[in-house]
């Protein structure tokens, strides 16, 4: 082969390797044309929502004015483009109030969640799309039934991030995704903003969708998501933890055992307070926890699993009730064993109750898989016969308390 042949070969080997690079965004899809879903509201539906229906998913005419059990409605927030605020500052003046509002909130009902989201796309032009969903919050009706088929659809659904919320809602879905809070003029990123900041400062666990699909799917654990109320201004409370027992909710703690929780399964930080009265007195202190240890141990005595929960919890006195009343090294022992008694206290009744709901939210099924894989193979090897020996397995809790700091005033 020539010289001139060989150049040749190699320019046509070159184009070759940089055709299908001249192709481009061939299969674009432009975010003008998508339909972005920020926030989902599940709710049940109820009669009066049959126009919200159609017949695009049913081969053979049928009558919705009487759902069934398992039938939702659901409510979304569509992303307006344009309109999401990039920065501090809201728009321009002489806008009405409707063209200033980020998010289109709609609804529709179904069967199932992708039949409502399919009666859905029939009245919109542009393409759902999942990709920015941050937020679903379920209404504690539809949680106690079952969510069977939601955490079916939202897995199957690769648009879907790990990382979105999911809550429990104590009052209809609907309402969060129609609030108007203050600070925020995009309803879904206020309620982002309040889990997210609830967890850096130790009030609820992280607890993603994709970790709570992980605590579901394990033999030996539950899964548990926030418990959430809307109060009268649009402010949202986090008041508690919701947990199921494999896929419906039986139940559900207040807002300082979420505290509680969190410190024996050590998640830190610290960021729950307590007003205890110190023994011996008519003072009373407040104090917050600002770092948690915990060691869970399970072991099988007289044929039964029987674990163990030790826990230290380190904090600081941050307000006495009566100016006069000096802190010293004794008062603070005895606030330690005071604050150690109650805790102990408060961390049975929660286990005692996750127990009598047959929901094991700390996971010591999975401490038994891990550290007692003979006595699991032979006596639990389900997941339901753990839900039913959990009723009755017997724990310790060990609680130390210790106090860090006491503030800067002079006493």
């Amino acid at each position: 082969m020539t010289d001139a042949l060989q150049s040749r070969f190699k320019l046509f080997l070159i184009l070759v390797c940089i055709f299908p690079l001249l192709t481009g965004c061939w299969d674009r899809l432009e975010i003008e044309t998508r339909a972005v879903i920020l926030a989902i509201g599940i709710d049940e539906a109820k009669p009066e929502h049959e126009m919200e229906r159609s017949n695009a998913t049913h081969l053979n005419k049928k009558s919705f004015t009487e759902p069934t059990a398992g039938s939702v409605r659901i409510t979304v927030q569509i992303a307006v483009p344009g309109r999401i605020p990039l920065g501090p500052g809201g728009g321009g003046g002489g806008q009405t109030e409707s063209a200033k509002r980020p998010v289109w909130v709609l609804s529709s009902a179904g069967e199932t969640i992708d039949e409502a989201l399919m009666n859905l796309q029939q009245q919109l032009a542009d393409r759902l799309f999942f990709g920015h969903l941050r937020v679903i919050v379920v209404s504690e009706s539809v949680a106690r039934k079952g969510i069977v088929n939601l955490n079916d659809y939202f897995r199957r659904q690769p648009e879907v991030r790990r990382t979105a919320w999911m809550a429990v809602s104590k009052g209809e879905a609907r309402e969060f995704m129609t609030a108007t809070p203050e600070l925020e003029r995009v309803p879904t990123l206020y309620l982002l903003a309040t889990m997210d900041q609830a967890v850096k400062m130790g009030k609820l666990p992280n607890d993603f969708l994709g970790i709570f699909f992980s605590s579901s799917s394990a033999k030996g654990q539950e899964g548990y998501l926030p418990y959430l109320n809307l109060k009268k201004q649009s402010n949202i409370e986090i008041a508690g933890l919701a947990y199921f027992k494999s896929d419906k909710m039986v139940g559900a703690t207040n807002a300082l055992q979420i505290g509680n929780f969190m410190t024996m399964k050590q998640m830190n930080p610290g960021g729950y307070n307590v007003l205890e009265q110190i023994p011996g007195t008519e003072t009373a202190v407040m104090f917050q926890s600002t770092h948690r240890k915990a060691k869970i141990t399970v072991d099988i005595k007289d044929g039964k699993p029987h674990a163990t929960i030790k826990c230290l919890i380190e904090g600081d006195v941050r307000e006495k009730s009566n100016e006069n009343f000096k802190l010293t090294e004794e008062s603070s022992k005895k606030i330690e064993e005071k604050v150690k008694e109650d805790g102990v206290k408060a961390f049975k009744k929660l286990i005692k109750q996750t127990q009598k709901d047959g929901s094991d939210i700390f996971g010591f099924g999975e401490y038994i898989r891990a550290t007692q894989p003979a006595y699991w193979n032979r006596e639990i090897k389900s997941k339901e016969k753990w839900e039913s020996m959990y009723q009755d397995i017997s724990f310790d809790v060990n609680l130390r308390v210790k106090i860090r700091r006491i503030g800067t005033k002079v006493n």
